[in-house]
């Protein structure tokens, strides 16, 4: 009986499930992200931040053999504050980041997939937080979704 019911959940649970690409992909080339904006080194950054969560996965990143290469471009940055006293000491802000990514196919030079987000993290002074604590958590969330875009369907949306 307890066999039945096992071999029933697990036939189930396999229906319409999908493994995303990424766990069939072992190996992923991410050169340096471009950065169009103003604000210098923030592409190291966010491409650190993503190569760590594509390791994490269990993906070699950089392998000279890597059939698939993840392009990414900053298109945007900005950090608006509110700032007070003479020394104009920051008490709020935000930081949003939007970035472009492509996957592309290195054998043929083919665009897999295209995308583009935005992300926004607030930040007060009074808690003890930074706008380099707002752009890390930025970069984290920006890293996460470009991952779970990997993992996902590779379709042009």
């Amino acid at each position: 009986m307890k066999r039945a019911i096992l071999a029933a959940l697990v036939a189930t649970a396999g229906c319409g499930y999908r493994v995303g690409h990424l766990e069939e992909v072992r190996s992923l080339n991410v050169p340096v992200f471009d950065n169009r904006t103003e604000r210098r080194l923030t592409e190291f950054d966010l491409t650190n931040a993503v190569v760590r969560d594509i390791r994490a996965r269990g993906v070699s990143v950089n392998r000279r053999d890597a059939p698939y290469e993840l392009r990414g471009e900053i298109m945007d940055i900005d950090q608006p504050t509110v700032v007070e006293g003479r020394q104009d000491v920051v008490v709020v802000g935000s930081v949003m980041v939007k970035v472009r990514v492509e996957l592309l196919e290195k054998r043929t030079g083919r665009i897999v997939w295209a995308d583009e987000r935005s992300e926004a993290a607030p930040f007060s002074g009074a808690r003890g937080q930074s706008l380099d604590t707002a752009r890390a958590e930025v970069f984290d969330r920006l890293s996460r979704w470009i991952v779970n875009r990997l993992e996902t369907d590779w379709t042009v949306p």
